[in-house]
């Protein structure tokens, strides 16, 4: 299959300047073409203080603005109660914000 790529020329410019590899999706006009839409992520401002903790079965993240806790439990996983597993997991992600927010 031939498939005729449409990219900006600002991002055809960057990927001859830098030749690295450029992230994006490509969306689908019909079976012959696409176009190329670049996913920017210079110049997005990165949250000041990143802390995390591992979980089980996610993670626990701490900023200065937010606190983000994800759990992802496939209950098909042997000897796993999902309510327990986010009782625990819970318990240990507050008690990890907790420390956090007792260093600042």
């Amino acid at each position: 299959m031939k498939l005729t790529l449409n990219i900006s020329d600002a991002d055809y410019r960057d990927l001859i300047a830098k030749g690295r590899r450029m992230r994006g999706s490509i969306g689908l006009i019909d079976t012959t073409e696409a176009t190329f839409n670049r996913h920017h992520t210079e110049g997005k401002p990165h949250a000041s203080d990143y802390r995390f903790h591992k979980l089980a079965h996610g993670r626990v993240s701490i900023t200065d603005e937010r606190v983000r806790l994800t759990l992802n439990i496939d209950r098909s996983e042997t000897n796993i109660c999902a309510s327990e597993c986010i009782d625990d997991e819970s318990r240990t992600a507050s008690d990890f914000v907790f420390e956090e927010i007792e260093e600042d």
